[in-house]
């Protein structure tokens, strides 16, 4: 220790007078400050290289005594590392009142660095990151205090935004979670008041957290990435404890009602019933007509036909689920645009605009199990329209039962629900006898007349009996 002290003052020393009076002015006022204060600096940092934190702690206090409050960023960085590596030493001790003290005099350096470096020329927003940062110790230290955190853990987000660290939005949402209980329990309209924002916040939240995943990606930055995601399944674990269809309808509708010109806050409420699957209730409908009404977008037409279908209104939901696709340019959720619209036209007998509809999604994802069964579907029901006269009527099931048995090897998932449609269309199928009256054989190939209108027009298949 002393050998390193004499070598440092020795450099010092040996410096020029003018050198020091032109760059070591943020160390001091007089020569003699300056001699210390950067004494002290290069002796914790060098404690800090080689890991020794706890003598780096010691000398870092030094530091801390003989120089001005301004002098280095790193000085506040540093003794936020000291503070919690003491904090932890003091815990496992079991020493409280010193541990009480430590993180008192954590906070205090977050609000140094906060006061004298809100702003870098690397970090613009610096304020912004440490107060984020300062959150998450606070209610790491401070678990009974989660709404103190929580409006800190907001007004980092509100600056920063997607630029967020990944512990500040998690932590963010599950103060958010502990403040609703705790305001609950005083005020129950507040409290429902806090839930609302909780269930539009999340919306921002997996905004946030998919754009930070997606720059980590680009970057090939795996620990990023890694804590985003598990930022990411932490907020929707908190999201699905409040998030019963139940419990999100009336909080919803009070918000709604609270401010019914706000779009955007409809459009939330909208993703959110969506998103849950919660549609069968009398807040769905309205709200997805309203936002159609003012901005007609293929999500809001999604909504309104899927409300229809579930009320068994399929040509109302037909026509907006024909406006979704259309309006659906290569949009993320194209897939289940064109699978659910050629469901619904399929029960409707709409056969050739439901296989057309599937054709798109192969199109789109050939491996789609789904559009496969989508076409079994269409030709099942298209019986009438492909009478030859001979056992063109029949011949359509052995059809529908190929693209059933497809899907069902092509995602075993669906191996219920084919079964299940094989099984209803083999009881449609002729008698050997009939077979056998046509100068036919049961396992003989057959193609499907060219009947206009007819689904599977010219497809080959297996003659099959009942």
């Amino acid at each position: 220790m002393n050998t390193i002290k004499n070598i440092f003052i020795i450099l010092i020393i040996a410096l020029p007078t003018s050198f020091l009076a032109q760059n070591g002015n943020k160390y001091g006022e007089t020569e003699n400050e300056q001699i210390l204060c950067k004494e002290a600096l290069s002796v914790y940092k060098s404690y800090n290289k080689q890991k020794n934190y706890s003598e780096a702690y010691q000398q870092w206090e030094k530091a801390c005594d003989v120089c001005p409050d301004s002098v280095q960023e790193s000085l506040y960085s540093h003794g936020a590392l000291f503070l919690k590596n003491e904090i932890k030493d003091a815990d496992q001790a079991g020493d409280e009142t010193r541990k009480a003290v430590l993180i008192d005099s954590l906070m205090w350096v977050y609000d140094m660095r906060m006061e004298l470096f809100p702003s870098t020329t690397k970090k613009p927003k610096n304020r912004c990151g440490v107060l984020g940062r300062a959150a998450s110790d606070f209610y790491k230290f401070n678990k009974d205090s989660a709404e103190v955190a929580f409006e800190m853990f907001k007004e980092s987000i509100e600056c920063l935004e997607a630029k967020s660290s990944a512990s500040v939005l998690s932590g963010y949402y599950v103060t958010s979670f502990y403040t609703m209980k705790a305001i609950n329990k005083i005020d129950k309209v507040a409290g429902l008041k806090r839930k609302a924002g909780m269930l539009t916040d999340y919306l921002m939240l997996m905004e946030y957290c998919n754009t930070a995943i997606a720059v980590a990606e680009e970057a090939g930055k795996e620990r990023d990435l890694k804590g985003y995601s598990r930022a990411k399944a932490n907020i929707e674990k908190t999201f699905i404890a409040i998030a019963q269809c139940d419990d999100m309808v009336p909080v919803l509708q009070a918000s709604v009602k609270a401010d019914p010109e706000n779009l955007e806050l409809k459009k939330k409420v909208l993703s959110l019933l969506t998103n849950r699957e919660c549609t069968r209730n009398f807040l769905f409908l309205p709200v997805a007509t309203a936002i159609y009404d003012q901005e007609p977008s293929a999500k809001a037409a999604y909504a309104i036909g899927m409300s229809y279908a579930k009320l068994s209104k399929l040509n109302e939901s037909f026509d907006y689920m024909e406006e979704a696709v259309s309006l659906c340019d290569s949009c993320p959720e194209q897939a289940t645009y064109l699978l659910k619209t050629g469901q619904i036209a399929s029960a409707l007998k709409k056969s050739n605009t439901a296989r057309r509809y599937a054709n798109q999604l192969l199109a789109l994802e050939p491996e789609n199990a789904d559009a496969i069964m989508l076409i079994g579907d269409a030709i099942a029901s298209a019986s009438n329209s492909c009478n030859d006269g001979a056992l063109g009527k029949r011949s359509v099931y052995w059809v529908a039962h190929d693209y059933y048995n497809r899907a069902k090897n092509m995602n075993p998932e669906l191996a219920e629900k084919a079964d299940k449609r094989m099984s209803k269309v083999s009881k449609q199928y002729p008698t050997i006898d009939e077979v056998f009256s046509l100068g036919l054989q049961a396992g003989g190939t057959f193609t499907v007349k060219d009947v206009a209108g007819c689904p599977c027009s010219g497809e080959s298949t297996i003659i099959r009996v009942r």
